[in-house]
């Protein structure tokens, strides 16, 4: 069996994940105690064989499940009993002493988190069970709903004798029930993240049987022991440590004479009592090996016997005699401060008066409960060694001296840091380089002479931007109207009005002026003759008016004539869906004069359908709803009498107010149309008018939230879209939380509009997280505004800028559209930061868009970077934000930090309600026979008309909530059908003991007309009842959620089954009804298309659109075999086309003779063609698929559009089955997906045309795809709370439908309903201050002088209180991380003294986004090992080793995977012996470890300062002595002694914790992560922020990397890397991107330092980074366009003489951006529309290198001794590296 465990760990996929943000958000998961323990006592090196270190131990546990806490983690601890030795490895076994230890441990621990108090922690985190299969665990799981079960992986050779207590068990067994599991060995806490590996259960598992346990009952001698000292008067005061080590030596002392062992337990008791924590160190004993002697035997005896009786003491301890007394069990026993007592017992003459008090009373209460003594001696006070009482701990002073820095801006920040300044590096003979950052760095182009003319365009780059502009503009069409409109973009005017150039502010509510006095009777003033102006205005408005008359009567002539064709339909649905048809395409001049009347003509039609015997009955009250809601909205338009007339006879009939004025003024105009006789009573006799409205009105009520008209906006904002106006025109910063579809776009839009008007220089930033997003607002800017600049050379409304192309000029547009990392660069860089106008300076406001993007593990650092840095007010939107007030506070902060004001607006209700439903289709299996045509009406909801809704399971938002969560509840959105539910429901459930408020009953809590602000009222009411039912266990709660489900939900929760492979692959045209083309099928017959299905996996993706396509392919191919009349067709066309052939070689026969015949010919041949008809075969296309067998709506656009879409595609780049596809109305949308056809794919579906699209997360975030109907097929670790609401959000957009539905498909319905309720996660930042961003700031106040805008940037991150969103006050120990960072730089020649960068720093900081690696690299290239290695590179006999080494080097620094199985035998048999590839990489050079080691240390040392330094100026009066996460102190509880003067304690330590020197410990650490993980409290120190990376095999537990990037680089073969290698197919062409982008950076950032000016007019490459995109594909396949070859370059000035020779390849030219959404088609950058050569260079001179470069204390650089000659070989053979790898990397996608 345990094999058996082994192999299934093996079949695992595990996927690494962030278990806050990306997973579990706020969900609690659990955590397996056993493996808990077992995992803190190995990775914290625990004390359990000399000693037992049991604080330790607990401090070990506490401390991972603190970093757990502070990240956010919701966990339960969950314990075994029938698992308790999984705490212990196997081999530990055999030893009693061992096995006691580890026993009593676990004990502890279980009893130790039930005491922790309900202040600030759940006294219900801590569960203990009998058994995984037990009932009682089976009632948890119930009651406690897991996002997954964190265990241990752990598995040896010895766990095939015993697989009952294996811990691989229970994560066999939680998986077994369909739990989520996760391997505790693989846990990383990186900053604020914490990831795991994370595996969903796959394949089929065999269950175990279940099992029932008889648990141990405690010793019936412990039990009689505890019950002595219960009724014993002297043992009152004593603690839970003081009273289980008395009872357990009671016991223990009954086996024969053991004084001394008692004498030495009480008195180790009574100096824990009186000691502090840090005078209880004591070195590691000398080993002596052997066997143990005698004595030692019967130590070990007693200790095991002890131990024992001590577990069974604390058995239920807080529920019986004791739970009152004191908890300090956690420290119950000391085994080194036990084995010293011991050793010295016999030296001891006498105790301090202190110690042999409790002594003398500790040994009376063992004597009363054991009869047994202790020496006479100990309990007798010394008169010659007094007490001595201990102070606080001293901490020594830092003996570290840093090398002396003084910076002008730099310097206040850490003035407080107190350190020696004397220390000095050898100095340098020759002056190190000092690095400027002349230019962007992502622009290697030469500054160009502001004088010189630049040149206009050529004809190819005119062509090519007339494409691009072409394909925007149609791109933006897309967005702005799906039917296809021309976009009619808002000319912007620049404002010069008494504000200087801004526009104007909002304008406040004005106070009701007085009226005007009536005037008095008397002669007429003569009125003043009228202007010439006057008069043009009068006779243009009476030309208006003219003209409007004009219009009135062709609208009403039009509709005339269009009225008796809709009455002429077949149906009534026919004529309903063409009138309103009609009514949708009136402009708003037309809807003016005729609209009311449509409206009208609409309800009769309804009116109509409603009273036909053949309408099915449980549709008529949809059918009403509608028909109110098409009245309500004739009501509110211009009406005639006759119009009014029918509204008020509607209003009666349907008893529900419309708000006609009766008062309103009328036209007189008799109807197009015959009225149907209205009923006097419409809604069925007992129905009341306001359930009505609450039970099928909800999608058609009035919206809005106290709108009122504002002349700044085109439409009436509600009350909280005038404060975001409002605050934006004051200049304020803004913080808008609101739903998806609730209203926030109009805000980004707004202010840009702000920006454009108020001058033609100022910018406005757009950060968007993902390019998609992008290249969408930018179209959106260009269809909404356009500007006229007055022939300003360079100036655009907009422009783009990604890693990967621009578009337009940067520093010449208003509106820039970018990515946070390219933001970060522009600010950044010093070029855009000089001079007055710089563009930096000119940015006024910047928008950060879906910015809960903060909290993603990767990207989310460079957001917070952001926000921190922003030089303006800013607009930070999104639609989840869990903890709104908290990420304001911080913002604000940041804020009031620049002097701006912040404001937070949140909005909590969705304009368009979504309506969740479960996929559950009677069970059945038919052949497809092609799609029906019907005709129904479009009512809102798939449940709307009753007999439809068999497939489909609603699920109440109430009745979905799995857990009994208050913020689970509050997040929970209810329509008002769901309200009224909920009421009734309640209504029937309430007790006396448990009433509900009469005031929530709808007649008295709701107007007549019910709005949704009303429903919104009521729906808060309505929780704040249940969430008082919810919080009593007693209460109608459980019950009323069970009704709330229904029957159906617990047949289908009970009977539910995994849609097995046969029901998901259809066979030919047979279809089942649960595979996703019977939804589909359910979803076309309910009107719910257009539909996205969701599904995280993008080869499942493209396998069930496939699988789709393939069905109609197989029925369209039977159906045409069999059919007929299409026999008969295809026989007829192929006549004609063999006729066609004939006719067209006759014609050419005749037309080739002489010249003049031929003329004569092709003028006859052309009079022929003119005068023949038109073959109805000639537009006739056999291989077009026919319309029944396709989903696509050939009504929203022509074959010849579609075609000519599908053209512009590179077909060589798709797979023609996904080109296919789109032709039948599917498409797929994923990372994967080839550029262009994601682009056709969004464009299709938002013009209507495709109906499905099967996608991956790529559509959830911000991108404009409206349906309405979201599904999730399939379940998966990345279907997260906050995925769920950002995809969800899709559905229901506003504009576009009244409802949106949710589907759950191909998942279990418990799992569906987890993910509905389950929570968001709270937004987490990460330490934004690293080293690179401190280098980096220096690089920016250098290049600028140390100028106003660089110190601000500086301030800005600097005087920050919290260390990051989320995390704790320290705003010193950010000041000490930044210090001893300078120090870093300073030690590795990167900075100065006075602050300048030297050498490679711009090398270094252009890898920013590696970081730590880059210092790796760094350390290497300073240190010379690459300018040794590259020497004979030239040399082709040793060329091919060279670039393997160099390779081998960047495997063990950059982009590195571990290799996890390298000690499994049959991976190593069948992967990795029989394969091409190595699989597990070869350890580093010997030279490059050796460099790498020693750059380890020298970091170590400095870090090693940072915290002794810190420790002695702010924690010297602050002990570390309470547990982390239970907060108890470990103190002394009497008078302190020195221990030290009768034991032989170890110094204390000053920067490891005392809790971790309990083990042996001093302050020498051999590794950093030795250093980060056992630092003393109150120092941060996060290792990802240490300029480090550990070295396999050493630093990394002998766990090699994976030699995918060495392997690749040696045959090429993705195939292989896939099958040995075990990279994710889905995964290679990311990291292989990412690689060749380092390469990249590497080879210009060498560049850039052997002379700064080099480069020539043509841009240099930029590096694609697939990081900073989520849809980030290989559609950078077909560029690449790289310029191979030898470096040219001109070397430092001292190697003058040195040339580079030229490669004679012809560079590849230059590839153009083919469209606006060229994200990563085109890595060599756009031609030049906007001069970026004057856009990207500063037009002042070089600055003047710094004075203090010289002589500044650093070692003589490596590149310096050659003059370059060396360095300039080694960009050589990086080029050649490049080269090669880009080689293999093309062919790949070839």
């Amino acid at each position: 069996m345990a094999q058996e465990f082994q192999q299934w760990r093996e079949s695992l996929k595990p996927i690494k994940t962030d278990i806050v943000s990306d997973f579990s958000g706020r969900g609690v998961f659990a955590i397996h105690g056993e493996a808990l323990l077992s995992h803190c006592l190995e990775t914290s090196i625990v004390d359990f064989k000399y000693g037992f270190q049991l604080l330790h131990a607990v401090h070990a546990v506490e401390a991972f499940l603190t970093k757990l806490k502070d990240r956010g983690c919701g966990f339960h601890l969950v314990w075994f009993e029938d698992q308790a030795d999984v705490c212990m490895p196997r081999k530990f076994r055999k030893d009693d002493t061992l096995v006691a230890k580890y026993r009593l441990a676990r004990a502890v621990l279980i009893q130790h988190f039930a005491s922790m108090s309900p202040e600030g922690h759940e006294s219900s985190i801590n569960f203990s069970f009998p058994s995984l299969e037990s009932e009682q665990f089976s009632s948890y799981l119930h009651t406690h709903p897991l996002h997954f079960f964190l265990g241990s992986s752990s598995y040896d050779e010895s766990d095939e004798q015993s697989s009952e207590d294996s811990p691989l068990r229970v994560l066999y067994l939680m998986a077994a029930a369909g739990c989520v599991v996760a391997f505790i060995e693989d846990v990383e806490f990186k900053s604020s993240k914490a990831y795991l590996d994370m595996a969903t259960p796959s394949g089929h598992i065999t269950p175990l049987a279940h099992k029932s346990i008889k648990l141990p009952s405690p010793s019936p001698a412990v039990i009689k022991a505890m019950e002595r000292l219960a009724s014993l008067e002297q043992a009152k005061g004593l603690s839970a440590r003081e009273l289980i080590s008395i009872g357990a030596l009671s016991v223990a002392l009954s086996s024969g004479s053991r004084e001394a062992e008692a004498a030495s337990v009480l008195l180790h008791l009574v100096v824990m009592r009186h000691s502090s924590l840090n005078q209880r160190g004591f070195a590691n004993p000398d080993k002596s090996g052997g066997r143990p002697t005698t004595k030692e035997t019967t130590t070990q005896e007693f200790q095991r016997e002890f131990f024992d009786a001590a577990r069974d003491g604390l058995t239920g301890w807080f529920s019986g005699a004791f739970k009152d007394r004191r908890w300090d069990a956690y420290d119950l026993f000391d085994g080194r401060l036990y084995n010293n007592v011991k050793e010295q017992l016999s030296k001891i003459a006498a105790l301090p008066k202190e110690l042999s008090e409790d002594l003398a009373k500790l040994s009376g209460v063992l004597k009363a409960v054991s009869n047994a003594d202790i020496p006479d001696k100990l309990t007798k006070a010394s008169g010659s060694t007094p007490s001595k009482p201990v102070g606080k701990s001293g901490v020594a002073s830092p003996t570290l001296a840093v090398l002396p820095f003084k910076h002008p801006v730099v310097d206040k920040y850490i003035s407080h840091v107190k350190l020696d300044t004397t220390g000095v590096l050898h100095e340098s003979a020759a002056a190190p380089k000092v690095f400027h950052e002349l230019t962007h760095w992502h622009n290697a182009k030469k500054p160009v002479d502001p004088k010189a003319i630049a040149k206009p365009p050529g004809f190819w780059a005119r062509k090519r931007n007339q494409k691009f502009m072409a394909d925007t503009i149609a791109y933006s069409a897309s967005l702005t109207g799906a039917a296809g409109k021309n976009i009619d973009p808002e000319t912007i005017v620049v404002f010069h009005g008494p504000s200087e150039g801004r526009a104007a502010k909002t304008p406040a509510p004005k106070p009701a002026q007085p009226q005007a006095k009536p005037q008095t009777k008397g002669p007429k003033k003569k009125e003043a003759p009228k202007s010439n102006k006057q008069k043009a205005l009068e006779t243009s408005e009476a030309r208006r008016l003219e003209k409007l008359q004009v219009t009135s009567q062709a609208a009403i002539s039009v509709w005339r004539e269009r009225c008796p064709e809709f009455e002429k339909q077949l149906t009534m649905v026919k004529s309903f869906l063409k009138a309103e048809r009609y009514y949708v395409f009136l402009s708003s001049t037309h809807r003016q004069v005729v609209g009311s009347e449509v409206l009208l003509y609409l309800s009769n039609v309804l009116l109509r359908i409603q009273g036909n015997p053949k309408t099915p009955r449980p549709s008529v009250p949809a059918i009403l709803a509608m028909l109110w809601s098409k009245a309500s909205e004739a009501s509110k338009l211009p009406l005639t009498e006759e119009v009014k007339r029918q509204l008020t006879a509607i209003e009666a009939s349907l008893r529900i107010p419309l708000q006609v004025d009766p008062q309103a003024v009328t036209l007189k105009r008799p109807l197009a149309f015959k009225p149907v006789d209205i009923e006097k009573r419409l809604l069925p006799s007992g129905t009341d008018p306001k359930e009505f409205q609450l039970d099928h009105c909800g999608p058609y009520m009035e919206r809005s939230f106290d709108s009122q008209p504002d002349p700044r906006v085109p439409f009436d904002p509600d009350a909280w879209q005038r404060k975001v106006l409002d605050a934006i025109d004051e200049d304020k910063s803004v913080l808008a939380v609101a739903p998806t579809s609730a209203g926030k776009t109009f805000i980004s839009f707004y202010a840009m509009k702000k920006v454009l008007q108020a001058n033609d220089d100022d910018v406005l930033v757009y950060v968007a997280p993902t390019k998609a997003l992008v290249n969408q607002i930018a179209a959106e800017v260009q269809a909404r505004f356009s500007k006229n600049y007055h022939h300003r050379e360079g100036k655009s409304v907009w422009a783009i800028h990604t890693r990967d192309y621009r578009v337009n000029s940067i520093k010449g547009c208003q509106v820039l559209v970018t990515v946070p990392e390219v933001l970060q660069t522009l600010l950044l860089a010093p070029s855009n930061a000089n001079g007055t106008n710089a563009f930096s300076k000119r940015i006024k406001r910047i928008i950060f868009d879906e910015v809960h993007s903060i909290g993603q593990s990767e990207e989310g650092i460079i957001w917070e970077q952001l926000l921190l840095m922003a030089p303006c007010p800013i607009i930070a939107l999104s639609a989840t934000v869990a903890n709104p007030d908290e990420f304001k506070d911080w913002l604000e902060r940041a804020q009031k930090t620049k002097g701006f004001e912040m404001e937070m607006i949140v909005h909590t209700s969705r304009y368009s309600d979504l309506r969740k439903f479960i996929h559950d289709p009677p069970q059945a299996v038919s052949e497809f026979k092609g799609v029906m045509q019907t005709e129904r009406l479009p009512l809102p909801g798939l449940d709307s008309e009753g007999t439809s809704a068999a497939s489909f399971m609603f699920v109440h938002p109430v009745g979905g909530m799995v857990d009994k969560n208050q913020d689970a509840l509050h997040d929970a959105n209810l329509e008002p059908r769901d309200c009224l539910t909920l009421w009734n429901t309640m209504k029937q459930l309430e007790t006396p003991e448990y009433p509900v408020d009469k005031a929530l009953d709808p007649e008295k809590a709701l107007p007549e007309l019910i709005k949704k602000a009303d429903i919104v009222k009521w729906e808060k009411a309505l929780k704040e009842q249940l969430s008082k039912w919810m919080a009593d266990s007693k209460s109608p709660f459980d019950t009323l959620r069970s009704q709330l489900r229904g029957e159906r939900y617990t047949q289908l929760a009970t009977s539910h089954a995994d849609i097995s492979a046969a029901d998901k692959e259809n066979k030919g045209p047979v279809v089942s009804t649960r595979s996703a083309f019977g939804l589909i099928q359910d979803l076309r017959a309910t009107g719910a298309l257009p539909a996205i299905f969701f599904n995280y996996d993008r080869s499942k993706c493209e396998t069930i659109a496939l699988q789709i396509v393939g069905t109609l392919k197989a029925a369209e191919e039977k159906f045409q075999a069999a059919d007929p009349s299409w026999v008969a067709k295809m026989a007829e066309y192929e006549r004609w086309k063999k006729a066609a052939e004939a006719a067209k070689s006759k014609v050419g026969k005749k037309t080739s003779k002489g010249r003049d015949e031929d003329a004569e010919g092709k003028a006859d041949a052309a009079r022929e063609s003119a005068s023949r008809d038109v073959s109805k075969w000639e537009s006739f296309n056999p291989d077009l698929p026919l319309p029944q067998f396709s989903f696509a709506d050939t009504t929203k656009m022509t074959n010849e559009e579609l075609e000519d879409r599908l053209w512009a595609m590179n077909a060589r780049e798709t797979n023609p089955a996904f080109i296919d596809a789109l032709r039948r109305g599917v498409g797929v949308h994923h990372a994967g997906m080839n550029r262009q056809y994601r682009q056709v794919v969004e464009i299709l579906f938002r013009k209507g045309y495709l109906t499905v699209i099967v996608a991956t997360g790529t559509l959830a975030m911000g991108i404009n795809m409206p349906c309405r109907t979201v599904v999730f097929t399939g379940d998966s670790i990345y279907l997260t709370a906050l995925n769920y609401r950002q995809a969800s959000g899709r559905a229901g957009r506003r504009g576009f439908d009244v409802l949106g539905n949710v589907i759950f498909h191909d998942m279990h319905p418990h799992r569906a309903l987890e993910i509905m309720s389950a929570k968001l996660p709270d937004l987490r930042g990460q330490f934004p201050v690293s080293v690179t961003l401190i280098l980096r700031l220096f690089t920016l106040l250098d290049g600028t002088h140390n100028s106003e805008f660089a110190a601000n940037a500086v301030r800005s991150l600097l005087t920050q209180n919290r260390l990051y969103l989320g995390g704790p006050d320290a705003r010193m120990a950010i000041s000490h991380h930044l210090r001893f960072s300078i120090e870093y730089l300073r030690r590795q020649n990167l900075l100065s003294e006075k602050g300048a960068p030297l050498n490679f720093s711009g090398l270094v900081g252009h890898l920013h986004y590696t970081e730590n690696a880059v210092f790796a690299f760094h350390a290497l290239l300073k240190e010379g090992y690459f300018h040794e290695l590259c020497a004979g590179i030239s040399n082709p006999a040793k060329q091919k080793d060279i670039l393997l080494e160099i390779v081998l080097t960047l495997c063990h620094l950059f982009a590195r995977i571990p290799c996890k199985k390298f000690r499994d035998e049959s991976f190593l048999k069948e992967h990795v012996h029989r394969s091409a590839s190595m699989v597990i990489l070869p350890n580093l050079p010997p030279k490059a470890a050796s460099i790498l080691e020693n750059h380890n240390k020298e970091t170590l040392g400095i870090f090693h300062g940072y915290v002794s330094t810190y420790a002695a100026q702010y924690l010297a009066e602050e002990p570390d002595n309470e547990l982390p996460l239970t907060r108890h102190k470990v103190e002394p509880v009497a008078n302190p002694v020195d221990v030290s003067a009768f034991l032989p304690c170890q110094p204390p330590t000053t920067s490891r914790s005392p809790f971790v020197a309990l083990s042996g410990f001093g302050d020498d650490f051999s590794t950093i992560r030795e250093l980060c993980e056992t630092v003393r409290s109150g120092v941060f120190l996060e290792e990802s922020a240490i300029p480090y990376i550990p070295i396999a095999p050493k630093e990394t537990y002998g766990q090699p990397w994976n030699a995918y990037l060495l392997d690749f680089f040696k045959h090429g073969d993705v195939v292989t890397l896939a099958r040995d290698n075990g990279i994710k197919s889905s995964e290679v062409w990311f990291l292989l991107k990412d690689f060749s982008m380092i390469v990249d950076t590497i080879i210009n950032g060498l560049e850039k330092f052997l002379d700064p000016n080099a480069g020539d007019d043509e841009d240099i490459d930029i590096p694609l980074d697939s990081r900073d995109v989520v849809e980030g594909a290989p559609d950078a396949v077909e560029e690449t366009g790289r310029r191979f070859g030898a470096l040219k370059v001109s070397a430092p000035a001292a190697a003058a003489p040195v040339a580079a020779k030229a490669d004679k390849k012809m560079k590849k030219k230059k590839v153009a951006a083919a469209s606006w959404d060229d994200e990563e088609e085109e890595e060599s950058e756009p031609d030049n529309w906007d001069d970026e050569d004057e856009e990207e260079s500063e037009e002042e001179s070089p600055p003047t290198p710094p004075t203090d470069a010289a002589g500044s204390g650093v070692a003589t650089p490596i590149w310096s001794k050659d003059d370059g000659q060396s360095l300039v070989k080694v960009c050589e053979a990086f080029k050649l590296v490049r080269e090669q790898f880009d080689e293999k990397f093309k062919k790949m996608w070839a």
